[in-house]
């Protein structure tokens, strides 16, 4: 008998409803033949309620030095150990070391610091830094590089003080500024900066807060860096975290913080990590030094704010071994922290005067933790496992809950029962709080109701972190449909007199035709829509809106001519005339109409219009005389006028002839037009997810940068659309769902970035 080892990878099919899920699986047998089906044989007995179909197994002989599971059926070996084709059995991932800022280039290091705002990057992120540097568009991104790299002397300072000069920027100088104004900018900076280091002139700051001494519980894990960011991250949630009490749902909320990349986080998290023995400090200090920050926007000045926390660590900080607590008082006495390791954990004595620091959130849990965890997804139907906390909360950040496996299970068998509603309310459900007088906040939904977060008081941390999750993902809905929603930007702005071609500009492309390749171009628009559309707005014709022909008349056009041949070859043409003599010209029919509708005030507004048709002219085919021209002037006569209100002013404006635009009006009009039926909302959303995955896969096999960047703009477009109208029908579990594949649609594109720098370098 010889040993053998089965490993199931997940497909990305399966992954993209449960999450990825790898199993191996270690067992004896004769041959290879045999270990085949007995491989198959023993996961059908281990996972009955399996599909195998979603699994692609592959299959090695267990020998010396060959990576083996420990466990029977072991879920993360296959996440510690990455496939090696060549070798034909799983090796260890080798642990990459992040990039060394040191050894980037000058004008790469700028870029970083623009783009991150911190020197602490990885090689994922080095890609994004490096697209920042070839991109030519005119973001404020770009223009501050661009700025920075034509400045030597900035270029050449340290990274604190480059990061100085970026925040410089992006407090003075507004968004649409160019290079050159923000070059201007930076040299000003540099004239005041130079004569503050002349005058020996520097700003102070006085920390009066009382010292926050409250029980000190150690730390159950190790800690780092990265659990001293979820501590940074948690204090930033509001005063109702208790650095002593953790909760794993204000867990989640500081990882999403982290995740999310916020401003104020990432230069806490730099300042901090720059202090001498920072991780010593027990937990009070560190939420103490975020919340008592004199001002809150102290983080965007990089001097006051190292100032701020080496004065606060120095009068007030305390750390979480007592030996350690001892070394560090007495060398701050002579301004000196001490370097010596903790010998011992010692719990420090409880003041009853703390009032800084109370509350419930949670702290940073065991990195070790292993799953497998269960959760539901955003829509509220499909279910998930993963195997390792990691995959969990990338789960929970796309919208996603936590469940227990009793629950996953019952979903997973059909057997699911939801609880019945009792007069408390259950947990998972939102929260409704009054703010004040005729205003109130749902939890997670604070963003849907800009003017009432406007009156949330300072009081309400947990509203305020929801108000700012939110807001983050607002300005990225506006991004989506740049064409059409500038277009109504601008008309809203200019009032009420915009009220009209506001409400019936867009138009719906199911009414629309193509003109090219019938010798035009262009598009053309159903008459009959208009009329519907201007009944719609006006009332019906004849009450509220009408029109009264003035004129119907026919006017000469060219003259009429003949071909000439002589046995059979063509000769010339001869201009026709009629018996008297007078030349025979096409005629075009011509009417004019006054066209009036009803205004709000009850008034009639009226105008003219005019419309025209061929009546009888020469073609290919002969003479032609069109006997409706009558009616087809007229039709053209209304459509005219119609558009002079702006109704379909987008096929006018030319927005039809842009690709952009009609895919992203194409979507919005599909949406608007399915109906509340199941089958309906189901189709567009099926179609949707089928053309996320098939997107995230051309991403995937793309060969150039501006390949995946093409791709990924182009499907974050129709996520926006389909975004935009979940927020305005209030469906807020989908637009949550889209929220988190917009997320995942970037992270993809940074992986893929990321892979290609690998293979160029």
């Amino acid at each position: 008998m010889s040993k053998y080892i089965g490993c199931w990878f997940g497909l990305k099919e399966a992954a993209e409803e449960n999450g990825e899920m790898r199993i191996a699986h270690a067992f004896e047998a004769v041959n290879d033949k045999q270990a085949k089906a007995k491989a198959a044989l023993l996961f059908m007995e281990a996972f009955p309620d399996g599909d195998d179909s979603q699994f692609e197994f592959r299959m090695y002989a267990g020998a010396e030095g060959v990576p083996c599971p420990e466990e029977e059926w072991d879920e993360a070996f296959l996440f510690d150990h990455e496939w090696d084709d060549e070798l034909g059995h799983p090796i260890a991932k080798v642990q990459t070391s992040p990039v060394d800022f040191t050894n980037l280039q000058p004008s790469l290091r700028a870029a970083v610091l623009v783009k991150y705002h911190t020197t602490k990057i990885s090689k994922q992120q080095l890609a994004g830094a490096i697209e920042l540097q070839q991109d030519d568009s005119s973001t404020f991104d770009c223009h501050i590089y661009a700025a920075i790299s034509k400045m030597p002397s900035i270029l050449a300072m340290y990274p604190e003080r480059v990061l100085e000069a970026i925040d410089h920027v992006r407090e003075n100088c507004v968004p649409t500024k160019k290079w050159p104004e923000i070059k201007a900018s930076l040299a000003a900076w540099l004239k005041g900066h130079e004569e503050d280091r002349k005058d020996g002139s520097i700003d102070t700051i006085k920390t009066d807060e009382p010292k926050p001494s409250v029980i000190v519980v150690p730390r159950p894990y190790k800690h780092t860096y990265d659990t001293l960011d979820v501590e940074i991250a948690s204090a930033l949630l509001g005063g109702d975290v208790d650095p002593n009490s953790p909760q794993p749902s204000e867990t989640r909320r500081a990882n999403g913080i982290i995740k999310e990349d916020r401003e104020d986080f990432k230069r806490w998290s730099i300042q901090l990590r720059s202090q001498d023995n920072i991780l010593k400090y027990d937990r009070p200090t560190i939420f103490g030094v975020v919340r008592n920050v004199p001002a809150s926007d102290t983080y965007q000045f990089p001097d006051s704010h190292k100032r701020y926390i080496t004065e606060y660590l120095t009068t007030h900080g305390k750390m979480e071994n007592k030996d350690d607590e001892t070394k560090q008082n007495t060398a701050s006495s002579t301004g000196v922290l001490a370097h010596e390791s903790p010998a011992s954990n010692t719990v420090a004595p409880q003041h009853s005067d703390d009032v800084s620091i109370t509350g419930t959130v949670e702290t940073a849990p065991p990195v070790e933790e292993n799953g497998p965890f269960y959760f539901l997804m955003a829509d509220g139907e499909k279910i998930g496992r993963a195997n390792k906390r990691p995959g969990l909360e990338k789960a929970l950040a796309d919208g996603g809950t936590e469940i227990s496996q009793e629950e996953y299970q019952a979903r997973k068998n059909g057997t699911y029962k939801a609880p019945q509603e009792t007069t408390e309310k259950p947990a998972a459900q939102p929260e409704v709080k009054k703010i004040a007088d005729g205003v109130f906040s749902i939890e997670n939904l604070m963003g849907e109701q800009p003017k009432a977060a406007a009156a949330v008081e300072p009081s309400a941390p947990s509203n305020e972190v929801e108000k700012t999750e939110v807001a983050a993902a607002q300005p990225a809905a506006v991004d989506f449909q740049s064409i059409a929603a500038a277009l109504e930007n601008d008309l809203a702005a200019k009032g009420d007199k915009m009220k009209i071609w506001r409400s019936v500009m867009r138009t719906d492309p199911r009414y629309t035709k193509d003109l090219a390749g019938a010798g035009f171009e262009g598009t053309s628009i159903n008459a009959e829509y208009m009329v519907m559309r201007a009944t719609e707005i006006f009332g019906p014709i004849g009450t509220g809106w009408g029109f009264e022909v003035l004129e119907d008349r026919m006017l000469p056009g060219a003259p009429m001519s003949e071909a000439i041949y002589e046995d059979k070859k063509f000769i010339g043409n001869r201009i026709l005339r009629d018996g008297d003599g007078t030349l025979i010209t096409e005629l075009n029919h011509s009417i004019k109409i006054a066209f009036w509708y009803v205004n709000d005030n009850g008034v009639a507004e009226r105008f003219e219009s005019f419309g025209a048709t061929k009546y009888m002219y020469k073609s290919k085919h002969g003479i032609i005389c069109d006997g409706e021209a009558q009616k087809k002037s007229l039709t053209d006569a209304i459509k005219k006028a119609l558009s002079l209100l702006g109704f379909s002013a987008d096929v006018w404006l030319g927005l039809y002839d842009q690709a952009e635009y009609k895919q992203e009006n194409a979507i919005e009009f599909d949406i608007r037009n399915a109906s509340d039926k199941a089958e309906d909302v189901t189709r567009i959303r099926k179609e949707l997810d089928e053309k996320f995955k098939t997107n995230i896969d051309s991403m995937r096999a793309a060969v150039t940068p501006n390949e995946i960047s093409g791709v990924a703009s182009s499907l974050t477009r129709v996520m926006g659309v389909h975004l935009k109208a979940a927020r305005e029908k209030a469906d807020l579990e989908y637009a949550k769902y889209l929220e988190g594949r917009l997320r995942r649609i970037e992270e993809v594109k940074s992986e893929c970035l990321a892979k290609l720098q690998e293979k160029a370098a």
